[in-house]
């Protein structure tokens, strides 16, 4: 499961990240935090209501850097350095055009990241 690939990986910023690892963690690091969100908003006040905003701030805290960090390997996998993550603090904008990018498929064979994910020879390597 890419959500926990990800997580096992918390601060590796080299190497790539193909596609599917990082639509896997995003997707599911979203649902995840909308979750959390909508049971927050849905107790207006009272011991809950505080629980759960602590609950979103911790969360958000713990998955920034797996966050970060899939980024960064998914910019490398298109062959590009990880400052790229940096295009996000524009705003939307910035957003928009990274996932344009990432909709993308990444670089065919080794770069100067690493190795294509992708690669069988590679993928049975790493199973083992």
């Amino acid at each position: 499961m890419s959500y926990l690939k990800c997580l096992s990986k918390y601060a590796v910023f080299k190497g790539r990240a193909p596609r599917r690892e990082f639509w896997g963690f995003s997707v599911i690091n979203i649902i995840i935090l909308l979750i959390i969100l909508i049971l927050h908003a849905s107790f207006q006040t009272g011991t809950l209501h505080t629980v759960l905003t602590y609950l979103v701030i911790i969360y958000a805290a713990l998955t920034i850097v797996p966050s970060l960090a899939v980024m960064s390997r998914r910019w490398h996998d298109l062959g590009r350095t990880g400052l790229w993550v940096l295009l996000n603090l524009v705003p939307g904008i910035g957003t928009l055009v990274s996932l344009f990018f990432f909709l993308g498929r990444g670089d065919r064979g080794t770069n100067r990241y690493g190795r294509d994910p992708r690669e069988k020879k590679y993928r049975n390597k790493n199973r083992k």
